[in-house]
C-alpha cells in the first residue's frame, strides 16, 4: 500500500520528544525491575492505540486532486486537539488503484493479506470518500488487530466540501471500537468491571470520548501462545453474551451482563486466555436474526414466534420468522440489548440477548424441534384419547356399582360389556409404539432424549389410569350377584 503518511503530533510534542523518550526509557526500566509481574497490566492502562487510517478518495465526479491530502491534514489536526494522546495516528492517502479500491469497497481483507507494516498497529481504519452529485458519500470500517475482528461498515453523506473534514472525523470516531479487559466481580453475575486500554492516559476533556452508558460490548476470549502472540483460532466470542456499559461507580467502569448461559465469565484467568470486551458500533437500524436447526445450519426455522421479553408485564410479540428463519428485531426504547424469546406451539425454545443496530446477521442455532413437535402432537393425541377413555370408564364403573346396589345384576352385566369394550392399556401401548415409529429419529441427542421421555411418560399414565385390577374386581362382583328377581317376569 503506497501513499504519503502523516503522524499526528503537535509542534510542542515534537520539540520535547527526545527528552520524553529518555524519561520513558528510564521509567520503563524502573517498572521492569520493580514490578515485573504487573508489566502487562500497566502497559494496557498506559498504552495508547496505534491507529492507522487509510483515506481513499474518488473524485471522478468532481475532480479534486488534493482532496485526500487536505482531509489527511484536517483529520490529523482534529485528532491532535481532541483525542491525543489516546490515539497515536498514522494517516495514509491511498494513491494506487488497489488501495483506493479497498478503501472504497471496505471488504474484510484476510489477515494474511495485510502488509507486514500494518500488522504492527492496534487499529486499522479505512475511510472512503466518493464525490457525488448530492455531495460526498462517506464510508468507513475498522479492523481490530488484537482480536482480528472487523467492525460494521458505517456510511454518511456530507452535503458540501465545507462540512467534509468534520464529517470524516465524526465517522472515524463512530467506527472506532474501544477495547477493555473484563474482571468478574465476586458474588455478582449481573455485572463485571471493564479496564479500558489507555484508561490511565491524560484526557483533554472530562469523560470518555468513545463510550457512554448503554453502549454494547461483545465479550471474547483471546488465547495466546508462549511468546504472547495470538494462537491459531485464538479469538472466541463468549456465546450468547453481551455487555452494556453502566455509569461509573467510585471510579470503577462497570458493565451489565446480558447472557443466555450460566456464569459466562470465570473469576480467574485461565493460563494465557484473556477475557476481553470489544465495543459493538453497529449502524442504526433493526438487528437481523436467523434461527436455524442446530443439526443443520441450512434448515431455517420458519413460522416461529419471536417475543421481546418485558421487565414488567407480558412479553411483546415482535413477529414470526420468515421462510428462511430470519426476523428483524427493532431497537428497544432504551436501545442497548434486547432479550428475545423464541416460541413454537406455546413451547419456549430459546431466550437470548440481541444487540441493537444493523450489524452482521446473528446466527442462532436452536435444538432441532421438528421431530419433537411431531412427537408432542402424536403424544397429545394419545393423551386426549386416554382422558376420554378414563372418563368413560369411570362413568361405566359408577353405573355398574349403582345397578348392583339396586340388585339389577342383569343391567349391570350389560353395562359390563360396554366397559370391557373400552381400549385397554395394551391397546394404547400399541398406539404409542405406532406413533413413536412415525417420528424420524432426531440427530440432536438432547431432542431425542426429550422425545423418548415424552412417550415414556405417556406409557406411565397407562399403568396409572388403566389398571385392570379395578375392572377384574368389579367383574367378580357382577358374576357373584344374584339374578335379578324381575328378570323372569
Amino acid at each position: 500500500m503506497s501513499g504519503r503518511r502523516i503522524t499526528s503530533r503537535s509542534p510542542l510534542a515534537a520539540a520535547n520528544a527526545p527528552r520524553r523518550r529518555q524519561l520513558a526509557l528510564a521509567l520503563a526500566a524502573v517498572l521492569i525491575i520493580a514490578t515485573p509481574t504487573t508489566a502487562v497490566e500497566k502497559d494496557w492502562d498506559q498504552s495508547p492505540y496505534r491507529v492507522h487510517i487509510t483515506i481513499a478518495a474518488d473524485t471522478a465526479a468532481r475532480p479534486q486532486p488534493a482532496l485526500g491530502q487536505t482531509l489527511s491534514t484536517a483529520i490529523s489536526e482534529r485528532i491532535a486537539s481532541t483525542i491525543s494522546p489516546l490515539w497515536v495516528t498514522t494517516i495514509e492517502v491511498a494513491t494506487d488503484p488497489q488501495s483506493r479500491r479497498e478503501g472504497l469497497q471496505l471488504r474484510a481483507v484476510p489477515w494474511e493479506e495485510h502488509p507486514p507494516e500494518l500488522k504492527e498497529f492496534d487499529k486499522l481504519i479505512w475511510l472512503g470518500v466518493r464525490a457525488a452529485p448530492e455531495g460526498y458519500q462517506l464510508s468507513a470500517r475498522e479492523f481490530d488487530v488484537y482480536t482480528r475482528q472487523w467492525g460494521a461498515i458505517h456510511r454518511r453523506t456530507a452535503p458540501q466540501t465545507t462540512y467534509l473534514p468534520q464529517a470524516c472525523f465524526d465517522l472515524l470516531k463512530s467506527v472506532f471500537t474501544p477495547l477493555a479487559s473484563i474482571e468478574p466481580i465476586a458474588d455478582d453475575d449481573a455485572q463485571v468491571l471493564l479496564h479500558f486500554k489507555g484508561d490511565g492516559l491524560p484526557r483533554r476533556s472530562e469523560g470518555d470520548p468513545f463510550t457512554k452508558p448503554g453502549d454494547v460490548f461483545q465479550p471474547v476470549l483471546r488465547r495466546s501462545d508462549r511468546s504472547g502472540k495470538l494462537a491459531e483460532g485464538g479469538v472466541t466470542p463468549v456465546p450468547w453474551t453481551f455487555l452494556t456499559s453502566a455509569p461509573s461507580s467510585n471510579g470503577r467502569r462497570l458493565a451489565t451482563v446480558h447472557t443466555g448461559t450460566r456464569r459466562p465469565f470465570a473469576m480467574q484467568r485461565r493460563g494465557r486466555v484473556e477475557q476481553l470486551a470489544v465495543a459493538l458500533k453497529n449502524p442504526p437500524g433493526p438487528a437481523k436474526v436467523r434461527f436455524h436447526a442446530r443439526t443443520d445450519p441450512k434448515q431455517g426455522l420458519a413460522g416461529y414466534e419471536v417475543f421481546r421479553n418485558a421487565v414488567e408485564g407480558s412479553p411483546e410479540l415482535i413477529g414470526v420468522t420468515d421462510r428462511t428463519g430470519v426476523i428483524a428485531i427493532p431497537p428497544g426504547d432504551r436501545g442497548g440489548v434486547t432479550t428475545i424469546l423464541l416460541r413454537s406451539d406455546g413451547q419456549l425454545l430459546a431466550k437470548l440477548p440481541v444487540p441493537a443496530g444493523a450489524g452482521a446477521m446473528l446466527e442462532i442455532p436452536v435444538a432441532d424441534n421438528v421431530s419433537r413437535l411431531r412427537a408432542q402432537s402424536e403424544s397429545q393425541v394419545v393423551r386426549e384419547q386416554l382422558v376420554d377413555v378414563v372418563a368413560r370408564r369411570a362413568i361405566l364403573i359408577s353405573r355398574i356399582r349403582a345397578l348392583l346396589a339396586k340388585n339389577r345384576a342383569g343391567d349391570a352385566r350389560k353395562v359390563m360389556v360396554e366397559l370391557d369394550a373400552l381400549p385397554t392399556a395394551s391397546v394404547f401401548g400399541r398406539t404409542i409404539d405406532v406413533a413413536a415409529r412415525k417420528i424420524p429419529a432426531s440427530k440432536d441427542p438432547t431432542v431425542q432424549r426429550a422425545i423418548d421421555k415424552m412417550f415414556s411418560s405417556t406409557r406411565e399414565l397407562l399403568g396409572k389410569f388403566l389398571d385392570r385390577r379395578a375392572i377384574i374386581d368389579l367383574q367378580s362382583q357382577v358374576n357373584a350377584a344374584p339374578a335379578d328377581p324381575d328378570a323372569g317376569s
